[in-house]
């Protein structure tokens, strides 16, 4: 179906910063960039690591990025450089066939 990248912003009202509760459907947003933190999972060490990011939403590019063994490090990195910026929540509006 390939749907799976539509997402429909809201706003967050209590925070600007995101936290262990809301990086997985949060991120910061100012003007066309948007900052975050992503879970990468290595199957060799069945772990995580944690992706601090900031990328340009019209043109899909990384301006940064940055791998993190514990995700405090992460969320801390994101929310010095980018804690200014507007927190805002991504909600999925349809599901891919394979997620059905």
């Amino acid at each position: 179906m390939g749907c799976g990248t539509q997402t429909q912003v809201s706003k967050v009202a209590d925070t600007n910063k995101l936290n262990d509760k809301n990086y997985g459907y949060s991120v910061l947003v100012f003007g066309d960039r948007q900052a975050g933190v992503s879970e990468i999972y290595d199957t060799e060490t069945n772990g995580y690591s944690y992706n601090a990011y900031c990328m340009e939403k019209t043109l899909v590019k990384e301006l940064y990025t940055c791998e993190y063994d514990f995700l405090d490090d992460a969320l801390h990195a994101i929310n010095k450089e980018f804690g200014t910026w507007e927190l805002e929540t991504l909600r999925i509006v349809c599901t891919p066939d394979f997620l059905k």
